[in-house]
């Protein structure tokens, strides 16, 4: 074996591998088995020019010679069964032959003419080897010129067919055709280019090492058209072909100029200054290697600038700007889908999203006929999930198949999807982007697929942010819409004393314009509120239930406000809020409701002045019976004129209490003495406490009774709950009317003056010997409209509730079911004023 013969027969080897692998990858598809018999016939070609290369006999290099012009012809026409597999891939090998016929014809021919004397008559061997390499050298005959012809005429015919075939089809059987073309070539740029450029660095009987490296570059680059799974987009590859090539065109210029002028500056001094030249030039060419890298994808990138590839840059930086942006989660889907659709340039993009077991189609709106919403169980999604990489239809075909691959297929051909990618969050599917085939016909490419991955990759994060944003929207419009709806006023500062909320309801309890509080000072604020908000920042407690009377107009409205803190999730404080109630509706009722109770009291007050009215009227009716007997008798005229004085006045006084009692008035505070305003009640009930057999005990042992109080008023409360003891007791009981004095701090609390001080205090105990109340009610006794009794409007103890605490007071209640109930009464005493007769 010469040292020519090894280069064919490593490229016949790896041609051969090729081949096998490439048909094993998928061996139903057409195209691989085509490349298979492609393969065949360049490894026939490959074969005989070893034969030719090793031969010693003249005979066998004749032989050889001839069989390999023979396999030249057939990879013409398995050239031509290729390009034909890739344009009608449903077509069987019978018809491909049919289509084929004529050049299954002329391929016939040619090799029946290889086989002739007319075309080779035979092979000369050279006596002794040129450089250690011995060939052949063919002897022609005159058909050798009809095998030049045929061989031009093949490879225009071929060219021709396939460029015509790449502006026929789309998609990846444009791609693969043009793969083929680029092999084809490739193959004969590396012939004539690249055996010139190595004459000057290598000696010429060398050049012959590197002639199968492009039989090499054509089966590895038409493989990689037809077997590899994420093909390259054709003007991708050409980029990149062109800058490795421009770059090593110009790493071997700056190796031959260092080589030169370092061999020719130490040709007279070094021994040997073509192996230091060498050194020198690989040194300087592995410093030039990084800047030359640039500027060689930089001009490549010039010459394909009208490519309607996917521009990295422009696309990234268009995307990223989107995803990084603060947005809700629709704007974010409408933005994204359309920069992407754009950059694939393809009018059908879809983006769905997981919502509970259905991936649902958010971008674009979807329509009665055009949604597209996914179950969980898709085939497309389970098969997404389970290779977490993009499914490329193109790519499918490519595979070799099974039985989950033809349904994938079949569901992405039914949706008109060229490309699904996955969109995953924390390795979990949350969620898919659909598109369609581009209307450049290209393919999505390698490149294509890396980058929309990437992308999809980030939009899984930016879609949580944007969730989450949508959230706080949503949640703020809750908030905004919950707090403008509100019955209650809410008022709202920060810690710079700065209002950021100022509800409609704040509005309308303060007459105030909006605009002129919110992002202002608490300075604007009425005095009240604006107080209890900067107490409440400046010592961080609340205020609970305070009462406040806002001037608004000529008119007073009352409100009850209460104040907080809020905190933010480090517990650091963020400001303060105060919610007002409108009371003054309340109060308005309030004060009708006591009017009410007074007058729904004149029956038990009209029974007790009944019994008191009777006795004047008697005497008057005796006396004035016995006039016209005894008018003569002066001392009768006398006691009778006396008798009807006194008797008037008792009437008179009597009726103005009652209509004092039954006139509405604000509280009238005076000095007045506790005991006799209950010494008038009880004798407004006696009566009624006779007629129900009721025993009255009386304990009044405090030694100071004299308390600031409006006596009408207190006469209503006492009558209030006498009449509800004596309601509890029905008939028979004890009724027990008891006051005492006393400065434990236990009954002085809950009347403690502002500044904390306590006060002495007088404590009215009524107490009856009645059912009792059950201890689920005790705490609402004093609530508007609540009553155990069958009938009655539940407001009497209300009443008497707000009364008490308007004298500074406060109610107690014990009671036990079967045993009774006792009331408390705790009034400040006024010691300043103890002999003020009532």
């Amino acid at each position: 074996m010469n040292s020519a013969a090894a280069p064919t027969l490593v490229a016949l080897i790896i041609q051969c591998g090729l081949g096998l692998v490439v048909f094993f990858a998928n061996r139903k598809r057409r195209s691989n088995q085509c490349f298979l018999v492609l393969s065949l016939a360049i490894v026939a070609w490959m074969g005989s020019l070893y034969c030719a290369f090793a031969a010693t006999d003249q005979g066998v290099a004749e032989f050889a010679i001839r069989e390999a012009s023979a396999a030249a012809a057939l990879i013409f026409a398995s050239f031509n069964l290729l390009r034909l597999s890739i344009r009608e891939r449903q077509t069987s090998w019978g018809q491909m032959f049919r289509r084929s016929r004529s050049w299954l014809l002329v391929t016939s021919a040619i090799v029946v003419l290889c086989q002739t004397k007319f075309f080779l008559q035979g092979a000369r061997i050279p006596n002794h080897a040129t450089a250690g390499i011995l060939l052949p050298s063919p002897i022609y005959g005159p058909a050798f010129r009809i095998y030049l012809v045929y061989f031009v005429a093949a490879m225009v015919a071929l060219f021709y067919s396939t460029v015509r075939d790449i502006r026929a089809t789309a998609g990846r059987d444009r791609s693969e055709l043009a793969f083929i073309l680029i092999a084809g070539i490739l193959a004969l740029a590396f012939s004539l280019p690249l055996t010139l450029i190595l004459n000057l660095f290598i000696e010429p009987s060398k050049v012959l090492w590197f002639a199968p490296l492009r039989v090499v570059v054509f089966g590895i680059v038409v493989a990689y058209g037809i077997a590899t799974r994420k093909i390259m987009d054709v003007g991708v590859f050409l980029r990149r072909a062109i800058s490795y090539g421009l770059l090593a065109a110009y790493l071997l210029a700056i190796y031959a100029l260092v080589w030169w002028l370092v061999a020719a500056a130490l040709r007279s001094s070094a021994a040997d200054p073509h192996g230091i030249a060498h050194v020198m030039a690989a040194i300087v060419v592995a410093f030039a290697m990084a800047p030359a890298r640039g500027v060689s994808q930089r001009l490549a990138e010039r010459l394909f600038v009208s490519s309607r590839g996917l521009d990295f840059r422009t696309t990234m930086n268009q995307a990223v700007a989107i995803l990084k942006s603060v947005t809700t989660l629709r704007d974010l889907l409408t933005r994204f889908g359309e920069t992407i659709a754009q950059a694939v340039d393809t009018d059908r993009a879809m983006i769905l999203l997981l919502q509970k077991d259905i991936y649902a189609q958010r971008y674009p709106p979807p329509t009665s006929a055009s949604r597209v919403d996914l179950p969980k169980d898709h085939a497309l999604l389970k098969y997404l999930q389970s290779s977490g990489q993009p499914i490329v239809l193109d790519e499918l075909h490519r595979a070799r198949p099974t039985p989950e691959l033809d349904r994938v297929s079949k569901h992405m051909q039914h949706l008109n999807l060229a490309v699904v990618m996955g969109i995953f969050a924390r390795e979990q599917l949350e969620g898919v982007m659909l598109l369609g085939p581009r209307l450049s016909r290209r393919i999505y490419g390698s490149v294509e697929q890396d980058a929309l991955q990437a992308l999809c990759g980030q939009l899984a994060v930016a879609i949580e942010n944007a969730e989450l944003f949508t959230e706080v929207q949503n949640a703020k419009i809750y908030n905004e819409t919950l707090l403008e709806n509100l019955t209650t006023g809410v008022i709202a500062a920060g810690t710079d004393e700065r209002i950021t909320v100022f509800n409609n309801e704040a509005v309308q309890l303060t007459e105030l314009n909006p605009r002129e509080i919110i992002n202002h000072s608490l300075d604007n604020l009425p005095p009240p509120l604006r107080n209890a908000l900067r107490t409440t920042l400046q010592t961080g407690e609340g205020q609970e239930n305070n009462e406040i009377v806002l001037h608004v107009g000529d008119q007073g409205v009352v409100v009850r406000a209460s104040t907080s803190i809020f905190r933010g999730e480090d517990r650091q404080v963020l400001g303060a809020l105060i919610v007002l109630t409108d009371l003054t509706p309340l109060k308005r009722l309030e004060l009708l409701i006591r009017r009410s109770d007074r007058l729904a009291s004149l029956g038990t007050l009209s029974a007790g002045m009944a019994h008191e009215i009777k006795n004047p009227l008697v005497s008057i009716k005796t006396f004035a019976q016995l006039l016209p007997q005894r008018y003569q008798d002066s001392d009768f005229r006398e006691a009778f004129s006396k008798l009807i004085g006194h008797e008037i006045e008792r009437i008179d006084s009597l009726v103005n209490q009652l209509l004092r009692f039954a006139r509405p008035a604000k509280p009238d505070l005076k000095p007045t003495h506790v005991h006799e305003v209950l010494e008038k009640s009880l004798g407004l009930i006696k009566h009624r406490l006779y007629d129900q057999d009721i025993k009255l005990a009386r304990f009044l042992e405090a030694n100071v009774d004299t308390i600031s109080a409006d006596a009408d008023q207190l006469e209503q409360v006492f009558l209030n709950f006498f009449i509800n003891a004596m309601e509890a007791m029905k008939h028979g009981g004890e009724l027990t009317v008891s006051t005492q004095t006393h400065t434990d701090e236990e009954w002085v609390a809950p009347i403690a003056h502002g500044n904390g001080e306590a006060c002495e205090v007088l404590r009215i105990t009524i107490r009856d010997t009645g059912e009792g109340i059950q201890s689920d009610d005790i705490q609402h006794l004093f609530d508007p409209f609540f009553t155990t009794k069958d009938y009655g409007t539940g407001l009497g103890l209300s009443v008497v509730h707000s009364i008490i605490q308007e004298h500074g007071g406060q109610i107690e209640v014990e009671s036990e079911l079967k045993e009774g109930t006792a009331f408390h009464i705790l009034l400040p005493l006024d010691r300043s004023h103890s002999e003020v007769a009532a």
